[in-house]
């Protein structure tokens, strides 16, 4: 009895010592930041805490000269001397904006300016700031590309050099006011190439990183028909970044919060939904995969925290805890969204550590047949807070559920007024351990609050969602 006693003690130890290493693991992120906190020249690199907010180490500062490299060759750069942008004043028509209360911008009026010469020295390597990067953990580089500079550029993080893709030219920007064209999103998707997206998303970039890297346009993203008045072209949402999955999708989170599915294959934008939570003027400019579906954010503007939002309801909640972070242009890390495998070795990691630890002495004994069925019947069981529905709420008429992890069978699914009454009912079949089915809502769903109904056909069990639609379709 104390031999049992004790090698339960001790693997309940283990567990709560695992346990307590995950919640409290560093999560960290490559940022584009001022020299300060507060600050918006987009010249310096850090390695920075999402819990905290602070800095974990210097990467680049605008104060360094660091040896800066041909990327085919191997060779110094070719030095210029400081070019002038313009050569003489020019006049030019600019926008007045202001935010609506659902952030997005909307013209005021149209004034026209003289814009005098700008002289820039080119050769520094955050010349016109940046706000796009992305970070290659197989061969330790920090891609990136200034706003102004049709020109892709990487850091060497094992030896801090900056290597230039010289006289090549990288997307369609014709100077640094092309504000359309310039490339402020960017992410090592699961082929392990690089994508980049302009502003206006006319123009997606691959680039490959391996040897004899080759960079190709691939042409401009298309809108899926189900978007409705939700484009990956509005000029809302110019800025923002771009994040990858495990299965070859991307996601761009536009600056105005709203988020898009890309698939590499046909380069078509499904919207998604506007990501709900965050608080007011928060400017979702750099995002970076935490785990599974959770996604944090960041804004340049606003240095009150960085927020985690989940992929399949677009929820955000805040997750560093201090009063002030680095707001930044942008954020870079490895992770993958939905990266099963990923999770799989790390349970095996952490069984093995158990087992490296603890010596099995007696043998447990088989459960009772009685203690069986119940455990199968558990197995049919719906998980409930595995079933989401997004976007919430539908502005277009189409809603998505999302079954992770549940039993494979038939499923009913039922729209019901908030009184209870069955508006429609349908059934699909789930098969995947992640599988998201799409529905076309009632064309008596108008404005107002609903139901959606879940149930195991097999095992009966259901599971209950609220539903908003914001507005008829």
């Amino acid at each position: 009895m104390k031999r049992k006693t004790l090698l339960l003690f001790v693997t309940t130890a283990l567990l709560t010592t695992l346990a307590w290493a995950q919640k409290n693991k560093q999560t960290t992120a490559f940022a584009i930041t001022g020299v300060q906190k507060g600050q918006s020249s987009w010249t310096e690199v850090r390695l920075v805490d999402i819990a905290t907010g602070e800095e974990v180490k210097s990467i680049y500062q605008s104060t360094q000269e660091p040896q800066l490299l041909n990327a085919r060759t191997g060779k110094p750069i070719v030095k210029k001397d400081d070019a002038t942008l313009q050569n003489e004043p020019q006049k030019q028509v600019v926008q007045i904006t202001r935010r609506d209360p659902d952030n997005n911008f909307i013209i005021v009026e149209k004034k026209e300016v003289r814009i005098m010469p700008t002289r820039i020295q080119m050769d520094k390597p955050f010349a016109t700031n940046s706000a796009a990067l992305a970070y290659d953990k197989k061969h330790e580089r920090l891609y990136y590309t200034p706003m102004g500079i049709a020109q892709l550029r990487y850091i060497d993080l094992k030896t801090s050099k900056i290597y230039y893709f010289e006289d090549e030219t990288f997307g369609a920007l014709t100077g640094p006011r092309d504000i359309q064209n310039q490339i402020t999103r960017m992410v090592i998707a699961s082929d392990g190439n690089g994508y980049a997206i302009t502003n206006n998303a006319n123009h997606l970039i691959r680039f490959t990183t391996g040897k004899n890297p080759v960079i190709t346009d691939l042409g401009s993203l298309s809108d899926d028909v189900k978007n409705a008045g939700y484009s990956v072209h509005g000029s809302g949402g110019y800025g923002g970044d771009v994040i990858a999955d495990a299965q070859n999708n991307l996601y761009l989170v536009t600056a105005n919060r709203n988020v898009f599915k890309i698939s590499i294959d046909n380069k078509v934008a499904a919207y998604m939904g506007s990501i709900q939570g965050l608080p007011k003027g928060f400017t979702t400019n750099g995002a970076m995969v935490e785990s599974g579906s959770k996604v944090i954010v960041c804004s340049s503007q606003s240095t009150q925290g960085y927020y985690r939002f989940d992929l399949n309801n677009l929820q955000a909640e805040k997750v560093s805890g201090s009063a002030q972070v680095f707001n930044a242009s942008d954020l870079a890390n490895a992770n993958l969204a939905f990266d099963k495998e990923k999770k799989k070795k790390k349970d095996k990691e952490d069984k093995d550590i158990i087992r490296q630890d603890v010596v099995v002495t007696e043998t447990a004994a088989e459960p009772a047949p009685e203690e069986q069925a119940r455990g199968a019947k558990a197995n049919e069981v719906i998980t409930p807070n595995a079933i989401s529905v997004y976007p919430n709420p539908v502005t277009n008429g189409y809603v998505r559920l999302s079954f992770d992890n549940q039993p494979s069978g038939k499923y009913q699914v039922q729209f019901l007024d908030i009184g209870g009454k069955i508006i429609s009912t349908q059934e699909v079949t789930i098969n995947n351990k992640v599988q998201v089915e799409e529905f076309r809502l009632p064309a008596m769903m108008t404005s107002g609050n609903y139901l959606v109904k879940i149930t195991n056909k097999t095992s009966n069990e259901s599971v209950t969602n609220k539903l908003v639609v914001s507005k008829g379709f």
